[in-house]
Protein backbone atom coordinates (compact mmCIF):
# COMPACT_ATOMS: atom_id res chain seq x y z
CA UNK A 1 0.00 0.00 0.00
CA UNK A 2 1.42 3.48 -0.80
CA UNK A 3 -0.61 6.56 0.53
CA UNK A 4 0.36 10.67 -0.02
CA UNK A 5 -1.54 13.26 1.63
CA UNK A 6 -1.88 15.42 -1.50
CA UNK A 7 -2.25 18.95 0.75
CA UNK A 8 -3.66 19.31 4.28
CA UNK A 9 -5.00 21.56 6.65
CA UNK A 10 -8.31 24.18 6.76
CA UNK A 11 -7.66 25.17 3.15
CA UNK A 12 -8.01 21.70 1.73
CA UNK A 13 -7.61 18.09 2.41
CA UNK A 14 -6.82 15.09 0.65
CA UNK A 15 -5.58 11.76 1.06
CA UNK A 16 -4.47 9.78 -2.14
CA UNK A 17 -3.81 5.66 -1.43
CA UNK A 18 -3.75 2.53 -3.87
CA UNK A 19 -2.33 -1.05 -3.48
CA UNK A 20 -1.77 -3.17 -6.07
CA UNK A 21 -5.15 -3.47 -7.50
CA UNK A 22 -7.16 -0.46 -6.12
CA UNK A 23 -6.72 3.72 -6.45
CA UNK A 24 -8.86 5.58 -3.75
CA UNK A 25 -8.85 9.33 -2.57
CA UNK A 26 -10.04 10.58 0.84
CA UNK A 27 -11.80 13.57 0.75
CA UNK A 28 -11.68 16.32 -1.87
CA UNK A 29 -11.28 19.58 0.06
CA UNK A 30 -9.55 21.61 -3.31
CA UNK A 31 -10.61 21.96 -6.83
CA UNK A 32 -10.55 19.37 -9.36
CA UNK A 33 -7.95 21.36 -11.16
CA UNK A 34 -6.16 21.51 -8.07
CA UNK A 35 -6.00 18.06 -7.23
CA UNK A 36 -5.67 16.25 -10.57
CA UNK A 37 -2.24 19.11 -10.73
CA UNK A 38 -1.40 17.41 -7.41
CA UNK A 39 -1.88 13.83 -8.06
CA UNK A 40 -0.05 14.29 -11.12
CA UNK A 41 2.99 15.65 -8.79
CA UNK A 42 2.73 12.90 -6.28
CA UNK A 43 2.33 10.03 -8.25
CA UNK A 44 2.38 10.47 -12.07
CA UNK A 45 -1.69 9.26 -11.48
CA UNK A 46 -4.61 10.34 -13.23
CA UNK A 47 -8.24 10.96 -11.34
CA UNK A 48 -9.20 8.72 -13.94
CA UNK A 49 -7.05 6.06 -12.66
CA UNK A 50 -9.89 6.21 -9.43
CA UNK A 51 -11.92 3.39 -7.74
CA UNK A 52 -13.20 5.86 -5.66
CA UNK A 53 -13.85 8.69 -3.67
CA UNK A 54 -14.55 8.28 0.20
CA UNK A 55 -15.45 11.38 2.33
CA UNK A 56 -14.62 11.75 6.11
CA UNK A 57 -17.38 14.55 6.53
CA UNK A 58 -19.09 17.70 4.73
CA UNK A 59 -17.38 20.55 5.94
CA UNK A 60 -15.87 22.63 2.73
CA UNK A 61 -12.17 22.05 3.30
CA UNK A 62 -13.02 18.16 2.41
CA UNK A 63 -15.98 18.78 -0.48
CA UNK A 64 -14.28 21.54 -2.55
CA UNK A 65 -13.91 19.48 -5.48
CA UNK A 66 -16.16 16.49 -4.82
CA UNK A 67 -18.94 17.15 -7.12
CA UNK A 68 -16.79 17.98 -10.22
CA UNK A 69 -14.88 14.73 -9.43
CA UNK A 70 -17.49 12.81 -9.57
CA UNK A 71 -19.37 14.35 -12.34
CA UNK A 72 -16.12 14.56 -14.88
CA UNK A 73 -14.68 10.83 -13.69
CA UNK A 74 -17.77 8.98 -13.03
CA UNK A 75 -16.57 8.30 -9.45
CA UNK A 76 -18.68 6.19 -7.16
CA UNK A 77 -18.66 8.39 -4.26
CA UNK A 78 -18.63 6.72 -0.24
CA UNK A 79 -20.07 8.75 2.28
CA UNK A 80 -22.58 8.72 5.57
CA UNK A 81 -26.06 9.77 5.09
CA UNK A 82 -24.83 12.84 7.09
CA UNK A 83 -21.93 13.99 4.85
CA UNK A 84 -24.90 13.07 1.68
CA UNK A 85 -27.18 15.86 3.54
CA UNK A 86 -24.79 18.54 3.93
CA UNK A 87 -23.09 17.60 0.48
CA UNK A 88 -27.03 18.57 -0.91
CA UNK A 89 -25.94 22.33 -0.22
CA UNK A 90 -23.47 22.17 -3.08
CA UNK A 91 -23.98 23.43 -6.61
CA UNK A 92 -24.84 20.77 -9.03
CA UNK A 93 -25.60 17.10 -8.66
CA UNK A 94 -24.01 13.48 -8.17
CA UNK A 95 -25.83 11.00 -9.68
CA UNK A 96 -27.64 8.84 -7.55
CA UNK A 97 -26.28 5.30 -9.03
CA UNK A 98 -22.61 6.92 -8.24
CA UNK A 99 -23.89 7.54 -4.36
CA UNK A 100 -22.94 4.74 -1.78
CA UNK A 101 -23.91 5.53 1.58
CA UNK A 102 -21.93 4.08 3.93
CA UNK A 103 -21.87 3.44 8.43
CA UNK A 104 -19.78 4.19 10.81
CA UNK A 105 -18.52 0.91 12.01
CA UNK A 106 -19.90 -1.38 9.02
CA UNK A 107 -16.97 -2.21 6.95
CA UNK A 108 -17.21 -1.95 2.87
CA UNK A 109 -14.80 -3.19 0.26
CA UNK A 110 -13.42 -1.49 -2.95
CA UNK A 111 -12.05 -4.14 -5.45
CA UNK A 112 -9.80 -5.84 -2.66
CA UNK A 113 -9.23 -2.99 -0.34
CA UNK A 114 -11.34 -3.25 2.88
CA UNK A 115 -12.59 -0.14 4.64
CA UNK A 116 -13.76 0.33 7.45
CA UNK A 117 -15.48 3.91 8.34
CA UNK A 118 -15.55 4.58 12.61
CA UNK A 119 -17.01 7.62 14.64
CA UNK A 120 -15.04 10.69 15.56
CA UNK A 121 -16.30 13.79 17.37
CA UNK A 122 -16.65 16.95 15.36
CA UNK A 123 -19.25 19.03 14.90
CA UNK A 124 -20.50 17.51 11.60
CA UNK A 125 -23.09 15.10 10.31
CA UNK A 126 -21.60 11.93 10.88
CA UNK A 127 -18.25 12.51 10.68
CA UNK A 128 -16.13 9.19 10.37
CA UNK A 129 -12.44 8.23 9.77
CA UNK A 130 -11.21 5.57 8.44
CA UNK A 131 -9.25 2.61 8.71
CA UNK A 132 -7.78 0.80 5.31
CA UNK A 133 -6.39 -2.68 4.75
CA UNK A 134 -5.45 -4.67 2.16
CA UNK A 135 -3.09 -8.11 2.44
CA UNK A 136 -2.74 -7.44 6.33
CA UNK A 137 -1.63 -4.09 5.90
CA UNK A 138 -2.93 -1.28 7.66
CA UNK A 139 -3.68 2.53 7.33
CA UNK A 140 -5.22 4.70 9.72
CA UNK A 141 -7.11 7.90 9.22
CA UNK A 142 -8.12 10.46 11.61
CA UNK A 143 -8.29 14.20 10.69
CA UNK A 144 -10.77 15.77 12.43
CA UNK A 145 -12.00 14.92 16.15
CA UNK A 146 -12.00 16.90 19.12
CA UNK A 147 -10.84 14.46 21.30
CA UNK A 148 -8.98 10.94 20.98
CA UNK A 149 -12.34 8.56 21.61
CA UNK A 150 -12.40 4.94 22.42
CA UNK A 151 -13.91 4.51 19.55
CA UNK A 152 -10.71 6.03 17.61
CA UNK A 153 -8.45 3.92 20.26
CA UNK A 154 -10.07 0.28 19.44
CA UNK A 155 -9.87 1.44 15.14
CA UNK A 156 -6.53 2.48 15.40
CA UNK A 157 -4.57 -0.01 17.80
CA UNK A 158 -1.43 -0.96 16.32
CA UNK A 159 -1.96 0.13 12.58
CA UNK A 160 1.45 0.12 10.54
CA UNK A 161 1.03 3.89 9.31
CA UNK A 162 -1.41 6.66 10.77
CA UNK A 163 -2.39 9.54 9.55
CA UNK A 164 -3.82 11.91 12.92
CA UNK A 165 -4.53 15.66 13.06
CA UNK A 166 -1.95 17.73 15.37
CA UNK A 167 -4.27 20.96 14.61
CA UNK A 168 -2.92 24.01 17.20
CA UNK A 169 -1.02 24.58 19.61
CA UNK A 170 -3.09 25.52 22.93
CA UNK A 171 -0.66 28.55 23.74
CA UNK A 172 -0.56 29.72 20.63
CA UNK A 173 -4.63 29.47 19.83
CA UNK A 174 -5.54 31.11 23.28
CA UNK A 175 -3.28 33.65 22.42
CA UNK A 176 -4.16 34.43 19.12
CA UNK A 177 -6.57 36.70 16.97
CA UNK A 178 -9.23 34.36 16.38
CA UNK A 179 -12.18 35.69 18.20
CA UNK A 180 -12.93 33.53 21.55
CA UNK A 181 -16.56 31.46 19.83
CA UNK A 182 -14.10 30.21 17.55
CA UNK A 183 -11.16 29.32 19.81
CA UNK A 184 -13.73 27.69 22.54
CA UNK A 185 -15.08 25.56 18.76
CA UNK A 186 -11.79 24.50 17.86
CA UNK A 187 -10.53 23.34 21.58
CA UNK A 188 -13.94 21.66 22.02
CA UNK A 189 -14.97 18.18 22.02
CA UNK A 190 -16.39 18.41 18.60
CA UNK A 191 -13.44 20.91 17.47
CA UNK A 192 -9.87 19.46 16.55
CA UNK A 193 -7.05 17.96 18.44
CA UNK A 194 -4.26 19.69 19.77
CA UNK A 195 -0.44 18.45 19.41
CA UNK A 196 -0.33 17.33 22.88
CA UNK A 197 -4.42 15.48 22.50
CA UNK A 198 -2.78 13.83 19.35
CA UNK A 199 0.36 13.02 21.29
CA UNK A 200 -1.54 11.35 24.51
CA UNK A 201 -3.84 10.08 21.43
CA UNK A 202 -0.81 8.09 19.87
CA UNK A 203 0.65 6.82 23.25
CA UNK A 204 -3.00 4.52 23.66
CA UNK A 205 -2.80 3.42 20.24
CA UNK A 206 0.68 2.58 18.75
CA UNK A 207 1.94 -0.65 18.85
CA UNK A 208 5.32 -3.27 17.68
CA UNK A 209 3.51 -2.98 14.04
CA UNK A 210 3.65 0.82 13.80
CA UNK A 211 6.41 2.54 12.08
CA UNK A 212 4.73 5.76 10.50
CA UNK A 213 2.48 8.32 11.53
CA UNK A 214 2.16 11.19 9.87
CA UNK A 215 0.80 14.54 11.53
CA UNK A 216 -2.33 16.64 9.46
CA UNK A 217 -4.18 19.20 8.73
CA UNK A 218 -2.40 21.79 11.12
CA UNK A 219 -3.96 25.28 11.61
CA UNK A 220 -1.82 28.09 9.87
CA UNK A 221 -2.86 30.31 12.26
CA UNK A 222 -2.51 28.47 15.31
CA UNK A 223 0.59 25.75 15.03
CA UNK A 224 3.49 25.76 13.05
CA UNK A 225 5.09 22.57 11.40
CA UNK A 226 8.30 22.50 13.86
CA UNK A 227 6.48 23.02 17.20
CA UNK A 228 3.66 20.04 16.27
CA UNK A 229 5.93 17.26 15.72
CA UNK A 230 8.54 19.01 18.66
CA UNK A 231 5.29 18.70 20.50
CA UNK A 232 4.26 15.38 19.88
CA UNK A 233 8.16 13.56 19.36
CA UNK A 234 8.61 15.19 23.20
CA UNK A 235 5.74 13.33 24.65
CA UNK A 236 6.46 10.01 23.15
CA UNK A 237 10.13 9.95 23.94
CA UNK A 238 9.40 11.41 27.80
CA UNK A 239 6.80 7.95 27.44
CA UNK A 240 9.57 5.27 26.30
CA UNK A 241 8.43 5.52 22.54
CA UNK A 242 11.34 4.60 20.69
CA UNK A 243 11.55 6.98 18.20
CA UNK A 244 13.63 4.86 15.97
CA UNK A 245 10.92 2.48 15.61
CA UNK A 246 8.01 4.97 14.41
CA UNK A 247 9.43 7.79 12.10
CA UNK A 248 6.62 10.90 12.75
CA UNK A 249 6.69 13.62 10.36
CA UNK A 250 4.20 16.62 9.32
CA UNK A 251 2.00 16.77 6.17
CA UNK A 252 3.03 19.48 3.78
CA UNK A 253 -0.36 21.96 4.13
CA UNK A 254 0.22 22.76 -0.08
CA UNK A 255 1.82 20.17 -1.46
CA UNK A 256 1.89 16.62 -1.61
CA UNK A 257 3.73 14.64 0.92
CA UNK A 258 6.40 11.94 0.22
CA UNK A 259 5.18 8.62 -0.49
CA UNK A 260 4.09 6.43 2.88
CA UNK A 261 5.22 2.87 2.29
CA UNK A 262 2.62 0.81 4.66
Amino acid sequence: MKVWTLFSGSSGNAVYVETATTRVLIDAGQSGKTISAALEEACGRSLRDLDGLLLTHGHRDHITGVGVLARRYHLPVYATEGTWCELDRLPGTIEEEQKHYICAQHSFQIGALKIEPFPVSHDAMEPVGFLLSEGGETLGIATDSGVFTAQMERALANVNALILEANHDLEMLKNGPYPWPLKKRISGVRGHLSNDRAAHGLLRILGKATHKVLLAHLSAENNDPALALHTVRDILENNQVNLEEVDVVVAPRYKPSACIEV
